[in-house]
């Protein structure tokens, strides 16, 4: 399993590494290392034939999740959705969900959890161009 490594921190931000993405095998949770107030973020990866070993959903957090690389499902309230290398999702926070590889690679994702309805301002409509 690789584990998220600190590189960098100052007041202003941090800088990490799971490692190449090409070998990632398991879970890495970096909140932590990277001390995020408003966003979890993780990487993940299933081997062929395997799945999370269980279900959940959230409190209040929505869950986007980025397939990197392989093919697989996702089961939403018992509904099954197929997924590959570039699918995005998003799971409300009340929806059970589960995710299996189902292609003969691993399946590599991200998953990026934020409270549900809090994002304000996004892109331009929070960013400010500096002279």
């Amino acid at each position: 399993m690789n584990k998220a490594e600190l590189v960098k921190s100052t007041d202003g931000y941090s800088v990490a590494t799971v490692g190449d993405l090409a070998s990632f095998e398991g879970k890495a949770f970096v909140k932590e290392i990277l001390g995020t107030t408003s966003v979890e973020l993780s990487f993940g990866t299933l081997a062929p034939g395997t799945s999370v070993p269980f279900f959940h959903h959230h409190k209040q957090n929505e869950e986007v999740y980025v397939v990197l690389s392989g093919e697989g499902v996702f089961v939403f309230d018992g509904k099954e959705e197929p997924v590959a290398s570039g699918s995005i999702v998003r799971v409300a926070p009340d929806v059970s969900r589960n995710t299996k590889c189902t292609g003969n690679s691993p399946l590599t994702y991200i998953c990026i959890q934020g409270k549900a309805g809090s994002l304000e301002q996004y892109t331009m409509t929070d960013g400010v161009v500096e002279e």
